[in-house]
């Protein structure tokens, strides 16, 4: 990841990201899941929050999300959206790693 001007560059084209999240939607309307998925660029370090917001206005039952599974000492120094998100909602989450 790169970060220029604030923003995070992920270096994972936009069709490929959407095309991911498409197909964990369908996986999960398969499987009788009421899910909703978006890709959407923000500024490095402001995630959490808009994924928090975005439960909100959906009125999400749950928050599920990915961890990259970095060591403690990485999320110190890094930060993770997981961990700020677990810290930012009372909202039911799932993180998986």
């Amino acid at each position: 990841m790169a970060v220029r001007g604030g923003a995070a560059l992920t270096g994972e084209p936009e069709d490929e990201a959407n095309a991911k999240v498409a197909a964990a939607v369908d996986k999960l309307t398969e499987a009788g899941v009421k899910a909703h998925g978006e890709v959407r660029t923000t500024l490095f370090g402001h995630a959490a929050r808009e994924i928090v917001d975005d439960a909100i206005e959906h009125d999400a039952g749950i928050i599920v999300m990915g961890s990259r599974g970095r060591s403690d000492l990485a999320c110190l120094i890094l930060g993770s959206t997981a961990h700020k998100l677990i810290h930012l909602t009372a909202r039911p989450r799932l993180i998986v790693t």
